[in-house]
C-alpha cells in the first residue's frame, strides 16, 4: 500500500517542488556550506592506507556531521559551538540537514533513520496562504468560536462570489489582498471598492478583512514574529520560544481611508518594506521596549504589563492558535511522514522552526496572519542575533543528537534487514506499543531539558492533559482527512487514551467538507488530497 502512495502522490509536480520563497531569499547571495574535498594528490596507491580509513571511521565515530545549505552566517556559528559537531564533507553522509528552501518528498525517503532534516513534507498546508486559509476555515464551520483567530478570509479567485458579497453593505470595510506564496511584503495591497478585486484566474490570492484597530506601539501599527518548533507530527511535537521579535511599521498609524491605501509603511509591518523608509530606525538596545522599529517580544510584553494589559491570558490565548493551527494539519502531516519513512517509529526524523506571525487588536486579541515555513535567520542588529542564535541553539539541544543514538538506530536497522530475510514482520500491535512507548521515553527526556533551565523553549504540545483538551478537534482533523482521501487513517500515537473520549459530530465534518469540496465522477483522489496539502490552483 505503501508503494502505491508514492507512486500516486509524490510524483506529483505540485508536492516535489520547493513550497514557496525563503523569506528574505532575495537579499543573499545563496551560499551552501559544504565542504568540497580537495582532489587526491598523486600517489602509487589506488586506495588510502588501512590505518588512515580506520582512523577517519574512528573520529566519524564520535562526531555528529551537519550538512548547511544555508546562507545564515549565524547557523555555521552555532553548529561551529558544538565541540562534537563536524562539518559533512559528503552530500550523503551526514546526521543533520539544515536547507533554506522546502525539501522534497523523494529526498526524504532517501534519509536513513537515524538522519535528520529541517522540514517536513506537507508543511506547506500552512505556510501557503491559501492552504492556510482553506485548511483553518474546514475547522471553523465545525468550530466556530474554537477557530476565530483568523481574520475572515476568502480564496481567490475560487470564492471570487462571496467575496464581492462583502461590498455591499453601506459601510465601507477595507481588505488585504496577498499572493498566495509571496514573501516580503511583495504583491499585497489594500482594497475598498469592489472594482478593485483583482480577476486573474491564471493566479491565486487570498483576501482577508482588514484588522481596523491594532494595538499600537508608539503610535505604530506592529505584529509578532513567534518562532514555534516543530520536532515531530505523530504525535505533534510542538515548542514556543520565550523570544520574539516585535515589528513595527515605520510610519504612524491612520485608520485606512481611499486616499491612504497605498501607504503600505503605515498599513503593512514587513521589515523588507519598513526598513526601506529613511525614516527607519534599527533597534539598538534588546532590552528597550521603546527602542526603533524592531523590538525584543519579552522587553514589550513587560511594557504591555506595565500598562495594566493582561499578559498571561494573551499568552495562553497565542499558545492555543498555534496548537490548533497545527493540529488542523495533522492527519495530512503524519501520512506523509509514515509514506516516506515506513520503517521510522521514533517520529523524529523532521523538525521544522515555523515562523508564526501575529497581530493584537486594541482588545489584546491575538490574530493569526500567516505561517512561515523559512522565516529569515539574519542577523543585522544586536537583537535579531541575539534572538535567533537562541532560537537555534534551543532547537538543536531538543533534538537529541549524538553518535550513540546514530549508533543504536544502525543497529537496529540491520536487525530489521535480517528479519525482513527470514520473512519476519512486525505486527502493527506491537508496533503501536513501540511507538507509544518511544513517545514517552522521548517526553521525558524533553521535559527534563526543559527543567534544567538551560532552554528557551516552552512545550505546548503532547500531555496527557493537552491531548485531552484538544482531543475532539484532532478527531474532528482526522476525520475530515478521511472523508477528503476517501480512506481510512492510520491510529495516531498519543500519550494517554481517555477512558471516556469526546465524541465528534459527523454532521459538522460533512458541512465543512460539502463548503469545500465538490467531487465529480472523473476526481481522482490524488487531486482531493493535493486540494487539501498542496494546492490545485
Amino acid at each position: 500500500m505503501a508503494a502505491d502512495v508514492h507512486e500516486n502522490v509524490f510524483s506529483e509536480e505540485q508536492l516535489l517542488r520547493p513550497d514557496v520563497q525563503a523569506e528574505d531569499e532575495e537579499q543573499f547571495t545563496r551560499r551552501v556550506a559544504v565542504v568540497t574535498p580537495e582532489p587526491p594528490k598523486s600517489t602509487c596507491h589506488s586506495e588510502p592506507p588501512v590505518h588512515s580509513r580506520r582512523k577517519r571511521a574512528s573520529d566519524r565515530a564520535k562526531k555528529i556531521l551537519f550538512l548547511l545549505e544555508s546562507k545564515y552566517d549565524v547557523l555555521t556559528e552555532v553548529c561551529a559551538e558544538y565541540e562534537d559537531w563536524k562539518e559533512a564533507t559528503s552530500a550523503a553522509d551526514f546526521d543533520l540537514l539544515w536547507c533554506d528552501t522546502a525539501i522534497p518528498a523523494d529526498r526524504f525517503m532517501k534519509l536513513k533513520t537515524f538522519q535528520k532534516m529541517n522540514h517536513f513534507v506537507g508543511m506547506s498546508s500552512i505556510t501557503r496562504k491559501n492552504n492556510l486559509g482553506r485548511n483553518l476555515l474546514r475547522m471553523r464551520k465545525q468550530f466556530p468560536k474554537e477557530y476565530r483567530f483568523f481574520p475572515d478570509t476568502w480564496i481567490l479567485p475560487t470564492d471570487m462570489s462571496d467575496f464581492k458579497q462583502q461590498f455591499t453593505n453601506v459601510k465601507k470595510q477595507t481588505f488585504i489582498i496577498k499572493p498566495d506564496n509571496g514573501c516580503q511584503g511583495k504583491g499585497i495591497f489594500l482594497i475598498r471598492d469592489v472594482e478593485k478585486v483583482p480577476v486573474d484566474f491564471s493566479s491565486t490570492f487570498v483576501a482577508q478583512r482588514y484588522i481596523s484597530k491594532p494595538l499600537l506601539l508608539d503610535g505604530y501599527k506592529f505584529d509578532l514574529r513567534l518562532y514555534v518548533l516543530v520536532s515531530g507530527c505523530d504525535p505533534l511535537r510542538i515548542f514556543l520560544h520565550r523570544k520574539g521579535l516585535v515589528r513595527l511599521a515605520s510610519e504612524q498609524y491612520v485608520e485606512p481611508t481611499k486616499n491612504n491605501l497605498s501607504e503600505v509603511m503605515v498599513h503593512l509591518t514587513n521589515y523588507a518594506i519598513n526598513k526601506a523608509n529613511p525614516n527607519f530606525e534599527e533597534n539598538t538596545n534588546p532590552d528597550d521596549a521603546e527602542d526603533g522599529h524592531k523590538r525584543s517580544w519579552e522587553a514589550v510584553q513587560e511594557h504591555l504589563r506595565k500598562e495594566g494589559h493582561d499578559v498571561d491570558t494573551l499568552i495562553l490565548e497565542i499558545e492555543d492558535l498555534i496548537v490548533k493551527t497545527l493540529i488542523a494539519v495533522q492527519p495530512s502531516l503524519s501520512h506523509f511522514y509514515h509514506s516516506c519513512q515506513p520503517e521510522d517509529v521514533y517520529n523524529g526524523m523532521c523538525f521544522e522552526i515555523l515562523g508564526f506571525d501575529v497581530m493584537l487588536d486594541q482588545k489584546l486579541q491575538p490574530w493569526l496572519l500567516e505561517v512561515n515555513h523559512a522565516p529569515s535567520f539574519a542577523t543585522e542588529s544586536e537583537l535579531d542575533h541575539q534572538v535567533k542564535h537562541e532560537v537555534l541553539q534551543d532547537s538543536f539541544n531538543l533534538l537529541d543528537l549524538n553518535p550513540e543514538v546514530r549508533r543504536q538506530k544502525k543497529r537496529e536497522a540491520r536487525e530489521r534487514m535480517e528479519q525482513r530475510s527470514l520473512g519476519k514482520k512486525p505486527c502493527i500491535e506491537d508496533r503501536i506499543a513501540q511507538e507509544r512507548e518511544f513517545a514517552l521515553i522521548r517526553n521525558d527526556w524533553e521535559d527534563a531539558q526543559l527543567q534544567n533551565g538551560c532552554s528557551g523553549y516552552k512545550r505546548l504540545y503532547p500531555s496527557p492533559e493537552k491531548e485531552k483538551a484538544y482531543w475532539q478537534v484532532h478527531d474532528a482533523a482526522i476525520n475530515i482527512w478521511e472523508m477528503m482521501m476517501g480512506g481510512t487513517f492510520r491510529r495516531a500515537v498519543r500519550l494517554s487514551d481517555p477512558l471516556e473520549k469526546p465524541p465528534v459530530d459527523e454532521s459538522r465534518v460533512a458541512g465543512a467538507l460539502s463548503w469545500h469540496v465538490v467531487v465529480g465522477a472523473s476526481c481522482h483522489v490524488v487531486c482531493v488530497l493535493v486540494t487539501f496539502v498542496a494546492s490545485c490552483d
